[in-house]
């Protein structure tokens, strides 16, 4: 018989791996920046960072691009490729 419960199991997974992402991401921006962003304004696709927030913000975290983008792969070993 067909276990439904094991099935569910799986996006239960992915909604946590998500929001992990999301919430190592704004950590980053935190320590790299000084600055603290609410996670639910990343989006993570494919490697890429994606933050919905004020343009000053913006700037400041694309001039320290590839600081948190080391701080990701070294301390969280998280793949992030680039952030826009």
């Amino acid at each position: 018989m067909f276990d439904i419960s094991k099935y569910l199991e799986k996006f239960t997974i992915m909604s946590q791996s998500r929001h992990y992402l999301r919430d190592s991401v704004a950590e980053a921006i935190k320590n790299v920046c000084k600055i603290e962003i609410d996670p639910k304004t990343i989006e993570i696709k494919e490697g890429i960072v994606r933050i919905n927030t004020k343009p000053i913000i913006k700037s400041e975290v694309f001039l320290k691009k590839n600081k948190i983008i080391g701080y990701l792969n070294s301390e969280k070993k998280i793949k992030i490729h680039d952030i826009l």
